[in-house]
């Protein structure tokens, strides 16, 4: 029921029983005002109550999974039972899904259904690459829920629900395509259109259906809403508000509105203007600019080190004396941006200048030589990074007082090589062919998750090789795990390896700082094992078949082997036929509980950490 049409009535029931001369006039409006005694002062502001009867209140949640923190969706659920809203939207990924198990399909989405089951108002289902991983979740996503995507009209808007997995994932497929062009040309008159969907696709390269799909939309008032990233930004396409919702318990930093990192619900209020956006959170309530193109690349800038960077500087024959690096600060911003800084003391390199403090002007990149000397001539691998702690912040800007703190690490690394493999490798997780890995990771670089959950290298370490033949770039990884969890089936959730390639040319290879699980530049390849039979747990094994990608991950007496095999045509329609080389990262997910908590394990540091630096795992070939 509408709390807003028993406040009509309320209130006019109190302005009626009010003290007033009899004599004064009655004003009335039939249903738009209540019947009250005016005189020339009055105790309120105007008599138009806003009770359009065409006007509606729903909610949207987003994103429940990709790292669920458990306890928010079902507070969130409580909440909106209190806000009584007339139906709830979603824009997929309900569980976390990435199986073929069903009795963990089944367990998911019992406990999924059974926060909906406390819900008081219609819930409206949509698919997300957790929820629709897999052909085999497809199928059992029609066997529960019918439809895929599908749309309603209520009171002369039109719903329309796509599915952005299409198959395969990351387009809107022919299919659906003529399903909205039909229901759009049946529903043109409506006064708005609201689409939901769970990929932003207009935010990709050519994702395949969207440019169809917005024509399709062009010309009409129309808005959307997706989720998929865990952060929130709005923005403005073809004369209409685009959004990117945040999350609804999944995986999120939780830094804040100017990082789009909260947990929330979306209040809309559907107008004839429009829907009116209000972003619900424990903090409060936001309107629709929380985060908007224009402040994301202000706070971004900052958060992920563009702003602030250091060459590396690449040794050769391994080891390092002396060389120069650049500091590079660029402000993209239209204010001035003032950032101090100062590497703190080394053991092993020294730089000159060791501090600064610059007002750089907008619009601006400025580029400072800096002379780096170690101590004495020393292998890349025993030097320590040279850390530059700075404190950033915009000059006269919207954003107010707000301090931006960073480090930018000065990597002296190497360019290493990619070795020719001897003989073609079979890939079946044995690594019999491959003689001693070469690349022996017993200290991570980092560590995320729960870092302290990991005591050392008995706890878990692993090696690892790459090699190339005529065909193939093969890698070999073999984990060694003091106790080995395999109960999931679910990479993340157990045991298990990452692997990322960037096949890209330079620079943009050497720059890359992708960390999702969207393969249009990076290729990520994550596996765990099944108890020792089959190939192991994939995520994305479809879209790796289509690539050529063999993958094979067994568990064994003491942690688990990967091998992999890349076809050499993913580069050379990347670089051309000359291809020279490719960047990797390789992480190890360890659970020492089965419940948790994961230290993933990473080779190098990742590169969507604060800790990345340009060209780090750069293989070339001979």
């Amino acid at each position: 029921m509408h709390l807003l049409r028993y406040a009509g009535l309320l209130l006019t029931y109190i302005l009626l029983s009010g003290h007033s001369p009899a004599a004064a006039p009655a004003e009335s409006d039939g249903q738009s005002k209540p019947r009250v005694i005016v005189e020339k002062l009055n105790p309120w502001s105007s008599l138009d109550l806003n009770n359009d009867p065409n006007n509606f209140q729903f909610a949207i949640v987003t994103d429940r999974t990709g790292g669920h923190r458990a306890g928010v969706f079902p507070d969130a659920i409580r909440k909106l039972n209190l806000l009584q809203p007339e139906f709830v939207m979603s824009v997929g990924d309900l569980i976390e899904g990435n199986t073929e198990d069903q009795a963990q399909l089944d367990m998911e989405w019992d406990e999924f259904n059974g926060f909906i089951d406390a819900l008081e108002v219609p819930f409206f289902y949509l698919p997300g690459n957790h929820d629709i991983t897999n052909a085999y979740m497809a199928k059992d996503w029609e066997r529960r829920f019918g439809r895929a995507y599908y749309h309603f009209v209520y009171r002369d808007v039109l719903f329309l629900c796509l599915n952005t997995e299409g198959p395969p994932a990351s387009q809107i497929s022919p299919q659906q395509i003529e399903y909205a062009e039909r229901v759009l040309a049946e529903n043109k008159d409506v006064r708005w259109t609201l689409v939901f969907q769970h990929k932003p696709l207009w935010a990709y390269d050519n994702a395949p259906g969207w440019a169809e799909m917005e024509a399709l939309l062009a010309g009409r008032k129309h808005t959307v809403f997706a989720g998929h990233f865990h952060n929130y930004l709005k923005y403005e396409r073809n004369d209409s508000k685009y959004f990117v919702l945040a999350t609804t318990g999944g995986g999120s930093g939780l830094r804040g509105p100017l990082f789009g990192q909260f947990d929330h619900v979306v209040w809309v209020t559907m107008t004839d203007a429009g829907p009116r956006i209000a972003n619900l959170m424990l903090e409060g309530i936001w309107d629709e600019d929380v985060r908007t193109e224009k402040t994301r690349g202000m706070v971004d800038a900052l958060l992920w080190g563009s702003a602030v960077s250091l060459n590396p500087i690449f040794a050769k024959g391994g080891k390092f004396k002396k060389g120069e690096s650049a500091l590079r600060l660029i402000n993209d911003a239209n204010v001035p941006l003032k950032i101090s800084a100062r590497f703190m003391g080394q053991t092993g390199l020294s730089v000159e200048p060791a501090s600064f403090e610059i007002e750089i002007p907008p619009n601006t990149t400025k580029k400072f030589p800096l002379q780096v000397r170690a101590a004495k001539a020393l292998p890349v691998e025993k030097l320590t990074p040279a850390v530059l702690e700075w404190t950033a912040n915009y000059v006269e800007s919207d954003l107010g007082n707000l301090d931006f703190q960073g480090k930018t690490s000065l990597m002296v690394t190497q360019i290493y090589e990619l070795a020719q493999s001897k003989r073609h490798k079979e890939v079946d997780g044995s690594l019999d062919d491959w003689g001693n890995l070469p690349f022996v990771v017993k200290k991570p670089a980092v560590i995320t998750g729960k870092a302290e959950s990991w005591t050392g290298a008995d706890d878990c370490s692993f090696n690892f090789g790459i090699e190339v033949d005529e065909e193939y770039v093969y890698i070999g990884v073999e984990v060694v795990d003091e106790r080995p969890i395999y109960l999931k089936k679910v990479p993340w959730r157990q045991d298990g390896i990452e692997v990322r390639v960037d096949g890209r040319r330079d620079p943009a290879r050497s720059a890359g700082r992708n960390g999702g699980l969207d393969m249009e530049d990076f290729l990520i390849i994550a596996l765990s094992p099944d108890a020792g039979t089959g190939e192991g747990v994939t995520v994305a094994r479809e879209r790796l078949q289509e690539l050529g990608v063999k993958a094979v991950c067994l568990a064994t007496p003491t942690g688990h082997r990967t091998e992999i095999a890349i076809p050499n045509a993913y580069f050379v329609e990347r670089q051309g036929k000359d291809w020279q080389g490719l960047r990797l990262n390789i992480a190890v997910d360890d659970f020492d509980e089965e419940t948790g908590p994961l230290a993933q394990l990473w080779w190098l540091p990742s590169w969507s950490a604060p800790e990345n630096f340009a060209g780090s795992g750069t293989f070339k070939r001979r």
